[in-house]
């Protein structure tokens, strides 16, 4: 289940503030009937300030939307460099570690998380590489990952790029028919058989 102390934060602002509000009423919406559906009167309401006040925190729909994806993303990259670091000595060890951040994130927030992963196809193929760098980048830093486990030979020698899809599209597309309603429980419910599909992939 969602965490109650999630329910109302924001993104990028402190719990409890007008921009919080904004934010967390964006995200509902955008999940609920995508980006373009919404406009910046449906987002105002929602979060219980007027239009004008939107405005005063953020230009424009656009700029709400790709502020909040690159916050969650940069979060996430957080996270997900903080778990294959923490004392994980085998690239399985690691696997788990990052599965599990995966999962303990999505199930905090879960529509944060189905925020991110919604939109994702509409910010990173044309966000400014230069911009967003890898070390913000979750899909950068498990690339490097197993890069670095295919140099000390505990993987089999391949494309680094071409195993981190095959790896997280474990967990992302699992996610995704969690959101499409064929998937039920938290992504904590499938950590052990998702960290054993991981694992599989990165040694095929």
């Amino acid at each position: 289940m969602q965490a109650e102390e999630t329910k109302d934060a924001g993104v990028t602002a402190a719990p409890g503030t007008t921009k919080a509000r904004i934010e967390r009423a964006a995200l509902r919406l955008f999940c609920a009937r995508g980006t373009d559906a919404v406009t910046t009167r449906e987002i105002a309401a929602a979060s219980g300030v007027s239009e004008g006040a939107l405005y005063r925190h953020y230009p424009s729909k656009d700029a709400l939307s790709e502020t909040m994806f690159f916050a969650i993303h940069e979060r996430l990259a957080a996270e997900v460099a903080a778990a294959a670091a923490d004392g994980a000595d085998t690239i399985e060890d690691k696997a788990r570690a990052i599965v599990a951040a995966y999962a303990r994130i999505a199930d905090q927030d879960w529509t944060l998380f189905s925020y991110h992963l919604l939109t994702t196809h509409r910010f990173l193929p044309y966000a400014d590489k230069a911009a967003h760098k890898r070390e913000t980048n979750p899909v950068a830093i498990v690339e490097t990952v197993i890069a670095d486990a295919m140099k000390n030979g505990a993987l089999p020698k391949g494309e680094p790029a071409l195993k981190a899809a095959a790896a997280l599209g474990v967990v992302l597309q699992t996610a995704l028919h969690k959101i499409y309603g064929r998937v039920e429980g938290d992504l904590r419910d499938h950590e052990d058989a998702l960290a054993r599909a991981v694992i599989a992939v990165l040694q095929s």
